[in-house]
């Protein structure tokens, strides 16, 4: 019989252990979460990036945290505060890694990474000082436009978004059906069948700008995505490919740089502009529901799945994090114990799927998490 079939073998007894770390994970997470995230300022991890961080992605079960700068990957276990790992991810000169998702988090974990000329890559062995492997590699998005070239980040960050070219390869994935959305500095959202390797579907954007961030919902078949020119649109992918687009709100007057669609069966779709404008959508309703104002100048955003948080890193070296009605539950605005020292320009921030932490990246090569509370084990 097949390895995992087998009640005694080392495989099966791994994958249990697996799926019970899990859900002690999800249920420990969510007694804190529905008990109400009052502030979030706590740092529990401090330490210094080889590069500057770009994009940070938390593992979901595992207390470990990929951190990429502009071509190489580095990981860190949180908890114990050391690196585990550092590895380059072979993109071409003048490209760098705009995207992360962890694959199958819940079991042998893979990690995808997506570079902002169109190509994809897929780890394994990552984070346990063994060779980390490719698994597979393909281009995901064949027309880039090349706006985004050669332009540095660092410098980039500090200009108007729309100056600075594109929004590079957005990615987001749907564990359930191994769908891989894309999209970028191109006119389509491309759905990829992991599985198979092959493309299922292109999506017409219908506009002259770049999707700077997309969010699926498999139980509902939407799509959304946030654009370059302002526009929320929602796509629903059953529908051919003149008709899928099925809503256009105009209400930002900037570049999108969050739209998250939520994942229950009424969830709405939070998008934040750069200008700091939060704005509700009801995906059956043509104008907005709700609309917060935030600290102007955002380099970046996150919305955390579980709990009602957001938080905002801004130009303007401070992060701002807001509970759903807009109130500010914390002000993050220096290293603690650093000797006061200012952070830098935030280059980019993530919340973790489960656990109220926030994992903050800036300029200054610095990654920080902060939580709401100091974890008890």
């Amino acid at each position: 019989i097949p390895e995992e079939h087998d009640l005694e073998s080392q495989v099966r007894k791994e994958r249990e252990w697996r799926f019970l770390r899990n859900a002690r994970v999800r249920r420990q997470s969510q007694r804190i979460t529905q008990r109400g995230v009052t502030r979030l300022d706590d740092q529990i991890f401090i330490n210094r990036n080889p590069g500057v961080p770009s994009v940070v992605k938390f593992h979901p079960f595992n207390p470990c945290i990929a951190v990429a700068d502009k071509d190489s990957i580095c990981f860190w276990d949180w908890e114990k505060g050391e690196r585990l790992d550092y590895f380059y991810n072979g993109n071409p000169r003048y490209t760098r890694i705009t995207a992360m998702e962890y694959l199958n988090g819940h079991d042998c974990s893979l990690l995808l990474t997506a570079t902002d000329d169109g190509a994809l890559r897929i780890w394994k062995n990552f984070a346990d000082q063994r060779n980390p492997e490719m698994v597979t590699a393909w281009q995901g998005l064949s027309d880039m436009l090349p706006t985004t070239r050669g332009l540095a980040r660092r410098v980039s960050i500090y200009l108007d978004r729309s100056k600075q070219g594109g929004a590079g390869m957005v990615v987001d994935w749907e564990q359930e059906t191994g769908l891989l959305m894309t999209s970028g500095d191109v006119r389509v959202i491309r759905i990829w069948d992991t599985e198979r390797e092959m493309k299922v579907q292109d999506i017409p954007t219908g506009a002259d700008s770049c999707v700077t961030s997309l969010s699926c919902d498999p139980q509902r078949s939407l799509v959304a995505a946030g654009l370059g020119d302002g526009s929320v649109r929602v796509y629903d992918r059953r529908m051919g490919p003149n008709e899928c687009r099925v809503m256009t709100y105009r209400e930002h007057g900037a570049w999108v740089v969050k739209a998250h669609l939520q994942k229950e069966s009424e969830g709405h779709i939070i998008s934040v502009s750069v200008n700091g404008d939060v704005r509700f959508f009801d995906p059956r309703k043509p104008e907005s529901i709700n609309i917060l104002q935030t600290v102007k100048g955002l380099t970046a955003l996150d919305i955390h799945p579980q709990a009602n948080l957001f938080a905002c890193g801004s130009m303007n070296q401070f992060i701002a994090v807001y509970n759903s009605n807009g109130d500010v539950i914390s002000n993050i605005k220096y290293y603690d114990g650093f000797m006061g020292q200012r952070i830098g320009a935030i280059s980019c921030l993530a919340f973790h799927p489960y656990w109220p932490h926030l994992a903050v990246g800036s300029n200054d090569y610095y990654m920080s998490i902060y939580s709401a509370e100091k974890r008890l084990r």
